[in-house]
């Protein structure tokens, strides 16, 4: 399973993804302290949070296809140079507070994250079809997405409290620029594709039109966009859960974060080594422990049994995040791959957005017990019913794959 990191341009594009992610998370935890710092307030909060998911993601899309087939070398550095530069900008926005700049600052690399990281995604395809290691790049990739994520907000938490915001978001411009030069200087990434000088609107619409056409790609993408809903509803709830459900202390929050991190990198890790299932099992399998996790968390007596529903919903996030972009990857054309995978990215970013409000909808109106609950169901059901019409006896996988769209689905 290690096969892939035999591949120079590979190795680059795993560092990088990792440092993207780790990057990421670790500047929104810095936001985030920094805006309620300023403001003392939750909904100020709340609209950065949302400011990082859902609004970038309607620009992600059209930003994707502008710079789909570009010369990966070139492009992606070039992303992240501009992401270097906004964190630069957020720095001196740190001294000089003012909330709507550091919002739209913060849209504004958020939706270049989301375009880079889609561009990321093609061009891991591009290296490691013609090798036949998609699938084992996939997998490392998503054990460095899971690490990305746990370490980012626990290292942001510990940095900010010891130089402050400022240092901490400096530090994030210079990973940013490390990035670029990783990128720039790996001579195997695949060149520009001839159609770069097509119009960015005909690539979005072909990309939208690709997804409509092809019945398997636009179930997953519906199964995965109300499941994560319903999982991101979570979010929010677990900070009051773990006050007033569980009457923890100030640790049991962070605490339980710091498990369900725990079991997504320990999923990561096993499931490189499982050889054999489809891409739909996994997402099945990955929602089955979301979704237990969240209801166990929901009828846990105390902190205890609500670690171990966090161990099992973390183990489920790990082998699920995978099992989406392994089904997505495997059916879709090479050309398509920039395009769909920025609509999935982007999907995903509004996901949480709307995950989130929900969740704090639910929790202002009912206890969150019942919240996570509601949340556990929604996920088991959005997967249930997908991974029934993605299953093979169903619609054989030749057809799932053959180019031509399928009118009827």
């Amino acid at each position: 399973m290690m096969a892939p990191l035999r591949i120079p341009a590979y190795r680059r594009i795993a560092v990088s993804y990792l440092l993207n992610e780790l990057a990421w998370n670790f500047a929104t935890i810095a936001l985030a302290v920094l805006v309620f710092a300023r403001t003392g307030s939750a909904m100020a909060v709340t609209v950065l949070f949302l400011s990082t998911t859902f609004a970038p993601a309607l620009v992600a899309p059209a930003l994707t296809a502008r710079l789909d087939g570009l010369a990966a070398r070139r492009i992606v550095p070039a992303l992240y140079v501009v992401e270097a530069a906004i964190f630069v900008a957020l720095v001196a926005a740190s001294e000089r507070f003012w909330l709507p700049a550091v919002l739209a600052l913060a849209l504004a690399d958020s939706a270049v994250a989301i375009a880079a990281r889609a561009l990321t995604r093609a061009t891991v395809s591009a290296v490691l079809k013609p090798e036949g290691l998609l699938d084992a790049g996939n997998r490392l990739i998503n054990v460095l997405y899971a690490l990305g994520a746990a370490l980012g907000p626990a290292l942001a938490g510990g940095v900010v409290a010891v130089a402050g915001v400022g240092a901490s978001l400096a530090v994030t411009a210079v990973v940013f620029a490390f990035m670029a030069l990783s990128i720039a200087t790996a001579r195997a990434l695949p060149p520009a594709r001839g159609e770069a000088d097509r119009s960015w609107r005909e690539r979005l619409a072909e990309g939208f039109a690709y997804v409509r056409g092809h019945a398997d790609v636009r179930r997953v993408l519906a199964a995965h966009g109300a499941a994560l809903s319903f999982a991101a509803a979570a979010t929010p709830v677990e900070v009051v859960y773990a006050r007033q459900s569980l009457h923890g202390g100030p640790g049991a929050y962070g605490l339980l974060l710091a498990v369900w991190g725990a079991g997504t990198v320990l999923s990561s890790l096993g499931v490189t080594h499982v050889r054999h299932g489809s891409a739909v099992g996994l997402i099945g399998a990955g929602a089955g422990g979301i979704g237990a996790g969240f209801l166990l968390m929901a009828g846990a007596p105390g902190l205890p049994v609500a670690l171990a529903g966090c161990l099992l919903g973390g183990a489920g996030n790990g082998v699920y995040c995978l099992g989406v972009i392994q089904a997505v990857q495997e059916r879709i054309e090479d050309d398509f791959q920039a395009r769909v995978m920025g609509l999935v990215e982007s999907l995903t970013a509004a996901c949480f957005g709307a995950g989130f409000l929900l969740g704090g909808a639910l929790t202002a109106l009912g206890d969150p017990r019942l919240a996570l609950g509601l949340a556990g169901v929604g996920v088991l059901a959005a997967v249930a019913v997908t991974a029934r019409l993605l299953h093979p006896r169903r619609r054989p996988r030749a057809a799932a794959l053959r180019p031509a769209p399928d009118a009827a689905g």
